[in-house]
């Protein structure tokens, strides 16, 4: 899936959330290579940052599993958005699109409150059944070490498919991760093949991922 946004916003820039403490740079609100041990960057889908909330909206619909505009503007109200970001790594030697992959998103709004919320919506989106189809079990799992974070586990195997699917899916194997620092929420989405990745691979990776976000 391609995300088109413009790069509105310069990757150093800085903003003041909701409680006056200043978050970290625009660039470091993404998952490292040293977090994300083998991942690489994605070749084709570039790091991308946006202030214009229209483009946010946009480029959102494709990472949600049962996406409504008119609702979306009612969990990110224009008012209250600052700006968001969405980055793509891959795990192996040489990219594809069946290998192993890393989303990562930021969405700074303005209050805590509102990200408080927003974060709920989200969460209630990843657990949703995929629309037309009953082949992808969904559950929720705790995740260590990060206070009121979320956790969605997506798994869709060839015989569910068989079973229960569409001739269009692919098997896929999917973690989610989210949690909320001050206005500003994060979301990690570990997804491959079924049995590519793991929940402590993704346990793993948001943990290191919020240490450092709340180290300063």
């Amino acid at each position: 899936m391609r995300f088109a946004i413009r790069l509105l916003v310069p990757l150093t820039a800085v903003a003041v959330v909701a409680c006056g403490a200043e978050p970290v740079p625009v660039a470091e609100r993404f998952p490292t290579a040293a977090e994300a041990p083998g991942t690489k960057p994605d070749p084709d889908e570039k790091r991308q940052t946006t202030d214009d909330f229209d483009e946010f909206l946009v480029a959102l619909i494709p990472a949600l599993i049962d996406p409504d505009r008119e609702e979306m503007t009612t969990v990110f109200p224009e008012a209250d958005f600052t700006r968001a970001g969405v980055d793509f790594r891959f795990y192996g030697e040489r990219h594809s699109h069946d290998a192993p992959h890393l989303i990562s998103w930021f969405i700074e709004l303005d209050s805590e409150d509102g990200a408080n919320s927003a974060l709920d919506w989200l969460e209630a989106d990843a657990m949703k059944p995929c629309p037309g189809s009953c082949a992808t079990r969904v559950s929720s799992f705790d995740v260590e070490s990060i206070g009121d974070a979320r956790g969605v586990h997506r798994i869709a195997t060839a015989e569910g498919i068989e079973a229960a699917g569409t001739e269009e899916e692919v098997p896929n194997d999917s973690y989610w991760v989210g949690f909320t620092i001050g206005s500003i929420i994060y979301t990690v989405d570990l997804h491959g093949p079924p049995g590519s990745v793991s929940e402590e691979q993704v346990q793993t990776i948001a943990s290191a991922f919020y240490e450092r976000l709340t180290a300063s």
